[in-house]
This record gives structure tokens, sequence and C-alpha cells, in this order.
């Protein structure tokens, strides 16, 4: 006959073998019925979806309600193009456009800085004009070049001349081109007051025994009075084109600008913010895998743009 103690330890042994049949039993995979896997199907791709989309907010460093579809702020979308011909037609307006405010004031100043330049210059080549303007008056004849031309060849008009020799004609009108050629071409000389050939000046020639034609620069009177001349021309010229250096350092400020505010408008839309920030370059991308039928594992990649 059994003592108590010897009952209660059968009773004990009962119980943990009927543990052991249990968990062996339930070890054993239970086949999955179609209904079940099907709805666990479904679960896994609306999840794979919803991270998936859930990116787009993460890349952007977007927050709240107000985004497109792209996860960008709708208030902070720019562009490019518009920018750039903002900037196209007012430098520094296209970075005022997408939020600068230290570089339209650089753009700007530069365009007026330009444009003051230009003005100055051109003022200051109108003057210098003038100077030799008066000095060509007051040194250059008409009268004597005729008179070159009439010893010579026998005629007032140098269009009436066909000597190589004479291959400009003085335009009727003291335009530009009349300033010019007086003092550019040798053929023009004894229209200066000062010339002279070899030491004899215009007066002491005569229809007997007048000048020889010029041929060459042998033959060419000199004239102190027209080399300076030259260098007051000259001198005008030179300020002239400092004043057009302005104006195509104006075009190459509106292109700069035009352009910079088309690709950084451009770089931060794609970028999804109206800012620069740290998080426009941090990319996650989330994916639902699954190495098990009943098991399904996401994974989250990180990566970072420099």
């Amino acid at each position: 006959m059994l003592t108590g103690y010897s009952q209660r330890s059968l009773f004990s042994m009962a119980l943990l073998l009927v543990a052991v049949c249990a968990s062996a039993a339930f070890a054993v995979e239970m086949p999955q019925s179609t209904v079940i896997e099907q709805d666990l199907q479904a679960v896994r791709y609306e999840f794979a979806a919803a991270v998936t989309a859930g990116d787009y907010l993460i890349a952007a460093g977007a927050t709240g309600d107000n985004t497109d579809e792209f996860g960008n702020a709708e208030s902070s979308k720019k562009s490019p193009f518009k920018a750039f011909l903002l900037s196209a037609a007012v430098p520094g307006l296209g970075q005022y456009y997408y939020g600068s405010k230290v570089k339209p004031l650089i753009f700007l100043g530069a365009e007026l800085a330009a444009w003051g330049m230009h003005i100055k210059w051109h003022g200051d080549g109108d003057d210098a004009t003038q100077v030799y303007h008066d000095y060509n008056h007051d040194h250059w004849s008409e009268e004597r070049y005729s008179g070159y031309l009439q010893m010579v060849y026998g005629e007032t008009d140098d269009e009436d001349v066909s000597a190589q020799e004479v291959s400009h004609h003085l335009p009727d009108t003291k335009v530009q081109q009349y300033y010019e050629m007086t003092g550019k071409y040798d053929q023009f000389s004894w229209g200066w007051d000062d010339a002279t050939l070899d030491g004899r000046a215009y007066d002491s020639y005569s229809a007997g025994d007048h000048m020889p034609a010029i041929t060459s620069k042998a033959l060419t009177p000199e004239s102190p009075n027209r080399m300076y001349y030259e260098g007051l021309r000259d001198d005008a010229n030179k300020k002239y084109d400092k004043a057009n250096k302005m104006i195509i350092a104006s075009i190459a400020n509106h292109l700069l600008s035009a352009f910079e505010a088309y690709f950084v408008t451009k770089h931060r839309y794609e970028k999804g913010s109206g800012r620069d920030s740290a998080f426009t370059r941090v990319k996650v991308r989330t994916s639902l895998k699954s190495y098990y039928e009943q098991l399904d594992t996401p994974f989250v990649n990180l990566s970072y743009k420099f």
C-alpha cells in the first residue's frame, strides 16, 4: 500500500507526462487554411504600401498635412522657370523669389554699379569726343586738303581722283567718319596746319612746284598736331570701350543671376523643401520581406548624400 508521499510523487509524474505530451502535440506544425493565408497576404501588402508611402515624407523632412503627392510642402514650392525669368529681367529678383535675402542685394548692386559706370564712362567719352572735334576744327582745313588735290591731281574733290593712293573719300558732312578719316589716313595729311615734308610747309609749294603725291611713308608730311589729334581720339575711344564693357558686364550679371536662381530653385524643389536642410539629404527606404511563409520581417535602409 502506497504512502501519502508516494501517492503525491506518482501524481506529479503523471502531470509531467501530460505536459510533455501536450508540448509535443503543439510542436507539430498544423496545416493552414487557404482563407487565413489570403488574409495574411493582404495584411502584408497593405503594410508594405503604407511604409513605402511614408518614405517620401521622411526623405523630404515634411511635416503636417500641407504636402503634395511627393511629400513636398506646398507652401514652399517654387518654379525654377519663373525664378529664371525674374532674374533675367531684374538681377536678384529670382533670388528674392526663392527666399534669399542677401543674394538679391549682391546681384542688384552689381547691376546698378555696371550701369552707373557705363553712364560715367560714356559721358567721359562724349566729353573727350567734343575735345578732339574742336581740335580738328582748329587745326585741319578742307581748303588745304583741296589745294593739295588740285596741285597734284588737278581735281579739288577726292571722288574725282582715280589714283590708287587716294582710296578714301571725305564725307560731305562732319560725321564720325569725317573726324576719323582726317586723322587716320595719310592722304589727308596736308590738311593739317603744321604739315611739313623735308622741312617745307604747305605754303612753300605752288602749282609749278607742287608737293609729291603721298604714295609712301617717305612722302607723307609730318604733323605733330595730327599725332596729338590721334591721341585725343584714342582716349575718347578707350572711354567708350570701358562703357561698352559695362554693358557686357550687365548682360553677364543678368545671365548669372538667372541661372543661379534657376538651379537653386530646382535643387530645393527636387529636395522637397523650401530651404536647405540636412533632412533633405537623408534617404529612407523601407521594405517587407518574408523568409518564412508565416513570418514577415520589416527592413529599413538609411543613406545620406554629401
